[in-house]
């Protein structure tokens, strides 16, 4: 073995080492032994599981459905007495429907005082027609209208009290937070007009998502004091979960609302010293989560549960020092991690059609058409379908064993040699981009008719099947595999990447790979851990979850998923987790 060889080879057993050495305490998957189901009911839709533990009992609400856009929904609880292995007394804590109240329970999430009050906390949204499911920026609106409803229980859920409405403002509130000083605190979406966006993703439209703190000092009684926890209009962050980390020191944790957050935004964090008064400058976080549930654990680490957003989908744990530093991390769409292989210190994707065998890297977007990317790659493709090897940059391109073209306008392209490696970099200035080969510039072309706002590379994952409204309801209701972007098989090889994305008012990032630093995604092989795939592929199949410990350390998250495979509704699940994990 000659040097070169000798290096290489070196190389890649080191990255090959620190893929499996990396993932700390983490398993690779939970073993099935420790999932439970709590309820599962044919042609019922399961959604918005709450928890919260009183000494060594755990109370679980949730929602009980018939559809996700539902025409019918009830709040009900259930209870374990051995820590999450067994649940009994379910019970109807208020039911809903349109054709009794023309309105139904939206998203409950439950809460818990230091004195053992439980806390359950939903919006009411007044509905038009049977599956009438609108977006904030409409519901929240005369003629429909939504407002939020609490109830108590101080027997651990035995009974409730309520439901009482606190406002008529609704928007998806988070649980409510005891605080040291015993101020209760939630946060609510409230969507705000705007004319910040130079290109409005619809159906939002010309609006935005502001997150809002709700305080009472009067224990419940009154909620009359709000402070703004995140108001961008550029990104809206909602469903925002909040978390003590010390007296008065609380970090936020957004959902991305800009678009769904489908356009590969993480969450951002923001921290207040102040009780919640006054917020932090945000602050990109590394994982992309909706709905995320915070807390802190005994070890005084920082916990969450949430929906892996526009990636794998599922729902993920994650742990974190709250002052924690991180840089950008980009998510990835990997349902079978074998696709995705370090060997030979090069990164190779060999993918099969549709979701199963699909691999997409997700980078930040671009703000709009005027935004700037620079994308570097050292890549050889060696077999391709149209959608199995492809670079955004503002643009897609198609990267094919022989030809770089434009993807959406295939005739703009030109030859490449096959079977070796070629560096590439594409310049997009916004109206303009430009490809370069090996150090030479081989294409520019407009990107007017062919912008996009998506930065990423791999496959072009199968998307969901656009119909009408009632084919939507059905969607939600059973798996769907989409036809679309079902040709992905191919074989791509990468050996390095570097991507920047220069916004004018919006995050930017300079983002680098090589394969000395793992996978792309290293970070959420080291840190995330997936309780369990959606097999569904539809996010809202799963991912408004809820978790708490127990006085003996065991960490119970309990979630509604389609599991794996899929069930024709999502069931409600509880999954027990070791804490040493997450030391």
């Amino acid at each position: 073995m000659d040097r070169m060889k000798r290096r290489t080879a070196i190389a890649s057993l080191a990255a090959a080492a620190l893929a499996k050495t990396k993932r700390s305490n983490l398993p690779a998957k939970l073993d099935p032994s420790r999932i439970v189901t709590l309820r599962e009911e044919p042609d019922w839709y399961m959604h918005s599981a709450g928890l919260a533990a009183i000494g060594n009992e755990l109370v679980c609400t949730y929602r009980r459905t018939d559809e996700h856009i539902a025409s019918v929904s009830d709040i009900w609880s259930c209870r374990s007495t051995d820590g999450g292995r067994t649940w009994t007394g379910h019970q109807l804590v208020s039911p809903s429907s349109f054709e009794k109240d023309k309105a139904c329970w939206v998203a409950p999430q439950l809460g818990k005082a230091r004195n053992g009050r439980l806390l359950l906390l939903s919006d009411k949204g007044n509905k038009l027609s049977k599956f009438d499911w609108p977006m904030l920026s409409q519901w929240q609106l005369p003629p429909r209208g939504m407002s939020n409803h609490l109830w108590t229980s101080d027997d651990k859920g035995k009974t409730w009290q309520g439901p009482r409405q606190i406002d008529s403002w609704g928007g998806e509130p988070s649980y409510i937070v005891e605080l040291s000083d015993g101020t209760l605190v939630y946060t609510r979406t409230d969507a705000r007009p705007t004319n910040a966006k130079k290109h409005p993703s619809l159906p939002w439209g010309p609006n935005y998502y502001r997150s809002t703190a709700v305080f009472s000092r009067d224990g419940g009684l009154s909620w009359n004091e709000t402070h703004p926890v995140f108001d961008d209009p550029l990104i809206g962050d909602c469903e925002v979960g909040l978390g003590e980390f010390a007296p008065n020191h609380i970090v936020a944790i957004s959902r991305i609302g800009d678009a769904g957050s489908r356009l590969g935004q993480p969450s951002r964090r923001a921290i207040s010293r102040d009780g919640g008064r006054t917020w932090s400058k945000p602050q990109l976080f590394p994982v992309y989560a909706h709905r995320p549930i915070v807390s802190k654990l005994a070890s005084g680490k920082m916990f969450m549960s949430y929906r892996n957003a526009w990636g794998t989908p599922g729902t993920c744990v994650f742990a974190f020092d709250p002052e924690e530093t991180f840089s950008f991390q980009p998510n990835s769409f990997l349902w079978d991690e074998n696709v995705c292989r370090l060997e030979r210190n090069r990164l190779t994707l060999a993918t099969t059609d549709g979701n199963l065998g699909c691999c997409e890297f997700t980078l930040y977007p671009v703000e709009d058409d005027d935004s700037r990317v620079i994308f570097e790659a050292e890549v050889q493709v060696d077999r391709a379908g149209p959608e199995s090897c492809l670079i955004a940059a503002g643009v897609y391109f198609r990267l094919l064993p022989d030809r770089l073209e434009v993807a959406d306008r295939p005739e703009e392209g030109f030859a490449l040699a096959p079977g070796r490696f070629h560096k590439l970099r594409i310049v997009n200035h916004g109206p303009r981009v430009e490809v370069f080969v090996d150090n030479r510039r081989k294409l520019e072309v407009s990107t007017k008719g062919i912008h996009t706002r998506l930065v990423r590379f791999g496959n072009r994952t199968a998307g969901r099947r656009p119909g009408s409204a009632e084919g939507q309801r059905n969607d939600a209701k059973r798996p769907l595999v989409s036809p679309l972007y079902r040709d992905n098989a191919g074989i791509s090889h990468w050996r390095s990447l570097r991507v920047q994305v220069q916004n004018r008012r919006d995050h930017s990032i300079d983002w680098s790979w090589s394969p000395g630093k793992g996978y792309p995604d290293q970070f959420r092989r080291d840190r995330v851990l997936m309780l369990e795939p959606n097999g569904s592929f539809s996010a809202g199949n799963s991912g408004y979850s809820a978790w708490a410990q127990l006085p003996g350390g065991e960490i119970v998250v309990v979630d509604y998923t389609s599991s794996n495979p899929p069930k024709p509704h999502p069931v409600l699940r509880a999954y027990r987790l070791d804490p040493s994990w997450f030391a």
